[in-house]
């Protein structure tokens, strides 16, 4: 056994760079505006329910824009982890949890809050009975209990499985780190740390079975509950584990890896191709969102597992960029809407609610109105509330206002300023 001597390959442990990479900016404002249109196209009748078929084709399509959500899991699992893996790998220090946690707490509860004080009285007055129906959603524990569901809140159970990995984030990473840093050499440090996250795959596929046991009927509450999405998270972690190693040894780079770094636009258009896969849906109920059977939920997670790892693993590479995936996410639409991007996340159901009553039958151009409504919602909850809240990092969380991801500078490495604080997210 090698002792962890905290020391790396770039000459000892230091402070990390901090660097922002408008992609994955791009990124977030892509995935948000996919969950929003499969939302629309839900409350507008294009995607099947029960017994209202759909559409054809535009169901099939706009039904599995869901696989836009997994982008967020995947990339909080890249970008949070990526700071505790470069510790691992022995070229950092160790982050400090107390600023972590504050810098968390900062970007999302406030926003959260914001939508909660519109929801809460105006769409669930009728239906709250007691002061723990207020504070269970305004700590996120809804989606733990049944029938606990807050109307204009209902996508928040996704942000329940982000607060739970980070909160459990610098326990995993201490996890992982123990068991890399057995061994000395950077790049072994790294494989362990692939192989333990590994492990999460057959959990999460796990409880998609549990998910689907007769008891528990159709739409249990566990079955959004943060354990089946592990497996994204762990691969934004590995990601960021393998994006990490590659900067720290560039010349021995994963083998996976070098596939992602040279041929990034296949991986792209792998993913393309796993969204196809996924919208001709081969057990059947195309186009529809009801309950799925078992073996469509499980061939839904592979494919949706696939899609994620092949839209962001090539967003993680430390220095070259490919012009074609630049193009499309760093033009100014898609940066502005990443900057305000977890607005328009938070703020879109309850705008359905508020303009058509209800998140069933809206009219068919619903996403012309809810679209800029969203848009327009975000942007006064980031300017009034989220960026004010995050200008508080500097004194509680110990960082830049402005998004970055934590990087090591080499010899080798060309990358962009930070941009100014005006430019967070």
């Amino acid at each position: 056994m090698v002792a962890d001597t905290n020391v790396g390959p770039a000459g000892g442990t230091r402070s990390p760079k901090r660097v922002f990479f408008p992609e994955l900016e791009g990124a977030r404002g892509l995935a948000a505006l996919g969950v929003l249109t499969t939302h629309v196209a839900f409350t507008a009748g294009q995607i099947g329910y029960g017994d209202q078929p759909g559409k054809p084709v535009w169901g099939m399509l706009l039904n599995k824009l869901e696989v836009s959500l997994p982008i967020f899991f995947i990339l909080s699992g890249t970008l949070l982890y990526r700071q505790f893996a470069l510790a691992t790998l022995g070229v950092i220090r160790k982050p400090a949890i107390k600023p972590y946690i504050w810098r968390r707490f900062l970007r999302v509860m406030p926003g959260y809050w914001l939508v909660a004080a519109f929801a809460l009285p105006l769409l669930n007055r009728d239906n709250i009975h007691s002061v723990w129906e207020v504070v269970r959603p305004l700590l996120i524990l809804q989606v733990y209990q049944h029938n606990a569901y807050v109307s204009g809140m209902e996508q928040t159970w996704s942000l329940a499985t982000e607060v739970a990995f980070y909160f459990t984030l610098p326990l995993i990473a201490a996890i992982l780190h123990r068991i890399a840093t057995k061994v000395a050499d950077p790049v072994h440090r790294a494989r362990r740390v692939l192989w333990a996250l590994s492990i999460a795959l057959p959990i999460g596929f796990g409880m998609c079975w549990y998910d689907h046991i007769p008891s528990l009927g159709q739409w249990p509450i566990q079955n959004i509950w943060p354990i089946e999405n592990m497996g994204f998270i762990a691969i934004g972690m590995g990601l960021a584990m393998m994006s990490a190693a590659a900067e720290v040894a560039p010349n021995r780079v994963l083998a996976p890896y070098r596939f992602v770094t040279h041929h990034p636009v296949a991986c792209w258009a792998g993913a393309l191709l796993a969204y196809a896969l996924a919208c001709a849906s081969p057990f059947g109920d195309q186009g529809k969102a009801d309950y799925p059977a078992l073996g469509p939920s499980l061939v839904n997670q592979v494919l949706y597992l696939t899609f994620g790892l092949l839209a962001v693993a090539p967003l993680t590479v430390p220095h070259d960029r490919s012009r074609f995936i630049e193009a499309v996410l760093t033009n100014p639409v898609m940066r502005y809407l990443g900057k305000i991007s977890y607005g328009v996340y938070l703020w879109h159901i309850a705008l359905i609610y508020f303009w058509n009553g209800s998140l069933f039958n809206g009219p068919a151009y619903l996403e012309l109105i809810i679209l800029p409504l969203s848009v327009a919602a975000a942007t006064l909850s980031f300017y009034l509330v989220e960026h004010p809240a995050m200008k508080l990092r500097e004194r509680l969380g110990k960082t830049t206002v402005a998004p970055s991801v934590a990087v090591v500078e080499t010899p080798a490495t060309a990358l962009p300023q930070d941009p100014p604080p005006a430019k967070a997210a």
